[in-house]
């Protein structure tokens, strides 16, 4: 994306308003990034240096980089220079600076949603995969294609979604799979907590580690696992059903591990689960052969839970549920909107693991810092004025297509680009994520 010398001026401005310099040089200091005064990489240069490169310029390189942080500081820094200081400390200062940006700038707008009142915190658990150039592979390995691995990261993430603070992130091979990281929850849990997570992470053990920290869960049911009644006889998912739009009853799960847990079953619409079947028969993986119970199957959505009744109802499950879809929200935003994939398959074949995992975790906090400068500034004025929710997805694309001109519109000009491309479609038949997750109060 090229930029003029005024754009480029106003985004070094809007990045200085969002960064703390001192607050910077502490976290550099504490991972090791920087052990003194720096004269020519200083911290506050070398993040927004990075930001600037990958705006101004088609492809990042060490010598694109060097030159926006000479740029910056007015002192030239060679590409050798960048490169030295490129290792392990780097990756952790721009993890590290991610991750608190993220929760000290979007924390201002989440609002509370009642349906969450019960919990002390809501945690949900989730990976996304990033494919890398192909020399990573020995760091990376990932899935094979015509007898050829490629080169696949897995970042792996527990976010509180009331705080939007990111409580684990680590970047892991993509064979890593979700299950074997299952039991990564575990010690971040406190009493009261609520934890959402999807199937990959299904594993009975780790539920009952949850119920003995007194915490909270709500997962899908995957499909196989063994059903008990309370007189210990196996019961089929079919007979606990018998038709009904709804179901929700305690039951045991699990042939050895005998879990007691509420199932709520919750019979979607036809046109839903004519589409699940659809995407289940078109299934490329050959060792998958489903039944015609399956696809019976497909026609409810099964949650198990130790969330009490008197908590929440069989619709707040569903609706709770729902909130593990913003993490998804957000890693589309940072890889559709926001690129990474393509700039990371754009890095020149001379770079090491220090590069891509400085570099993922730096786009990260891009993402961070544009929302910042959009989302937080304009959402409540748009709810409260409008009673419409801005889109983070939407938010993003419109970002990474129109950064140019953002800079150049009026407060009113903006307003009415957002109204018109950012926000949520009016439907009578869902409600928005916003509501669950981001809605403010009217009265705030």
């Amino acid at each position: 994306m090229k930029t003029s010398s005024y754009s480029g001026s106003k985004i070094l401005q809007n990045l200085a308003q969002f960064f703390n310099k001192r607050q910077l040089n502490r976290l550099a200091k504490q991972r090791g990034f920087v052990r003194r005064s720096p004269k020519k990489i200083t911290p506050f240069a070398f993040i927004v240096g990075f930001i600037q490169a990958c705006l101004s310029r088609g492809v990042l390189t060490y010598s694109s980089w060097a030159a926006s942080i000479g740029n910056l500081t007015g002192k030239a820094v060679s590409k050798q220079a960048l490169w030295q200081r490129m290792g392990p400390a780097a990756a952790d200062f721009a993890k590290e600076a991610f991750s608190h940006s993220f929760t000290q700038k979007l924390s201002a707008v989440v609002g509370k949603c009642p349906i969450l009142k019960h919990f002390k915190r809501v945690l949900l658990q989730d990976s996304t995969t990033l494919s890398l150039p192909p020399h990573l592979v020995s760091y990376y390995p990932g899935n094979r294609a015509d007898g050829v691995q490629k080169a696949v990261a897995r970042l792996q993430c527990v976010l509180n979604v009331v705080k939007m603070q990111w409580l684990h992130i680590g970047l892991e091979a993509f064979t890593d799979n979700d299950q074997k990281a299952s039991g990564i929850v575990i010690p971040l849990l406190h009493k009261g907590d609520l934890l959402l997570r999807d199937l990959g992470y299904f594993v009975l053990k780790v539920f009952n580690q949850i119920i003995e920290q007194q915490a909270f869960f709500i997962s899908r049911l995957q499909y196989g696992v063994n059903l008990y009644d309370k007189e210990g006889k196996q019961v089929s998912w079919k007979k606990l059903s018998k038709g009904k739009a709804w179901v929700d009853q305690s039951i045991v799960i699990g042939k050895k591990e005998k879990l007691a847990v509420r199932i709520v079953m919750l019979k979607v619409p036809a046109k839903v689960a004519n589409e699940r079947i659809r995407k289940a028969k078109a299934d490329r993986d050959k060792r998958v052969n489903h039944s015609p119970d399956y696809y019976r199957r497909l026609h409810y959505d099964i949650f198990i839970t130790n969330v009490e009744e008197q908590i929440a109802s069989a619709k707040d499950i569903a609706q709770l549920y729902r909130v593990r879809w913003q993490v998804e929200v957000l890693f589309k935003c940072w890889k559709s909107g926001f690129g990474v994939q393509r700039v990371l398959l754009d890095t020149p074949a001379n770079v090491g693991i220090e590069w891509i995992n400085t570099t993922i975790y730096l786009l990260l906090l891009w993402m961070c810092v544009a929302l910042q400068q959009l989302y937080c500034r304009y959402c409540i004025p748009i709810r409260k004025k409008f009673g419409r929710y801005l889109s983070l997805l939407k938010l993003s694309i419109f970002i990474a297509n129109n950064f140019d001109a953002l800079l150049w519109l009026s407060e009113r000009q903006l307003l009415r680009q957002l109204l018109q491309h950012c926000c949520y479609d009016k439907r009578k038949d869902r409600t928005p994520m916003a509501e669950y997750t981001f809605s403010i109060p009217l009265n705030d």
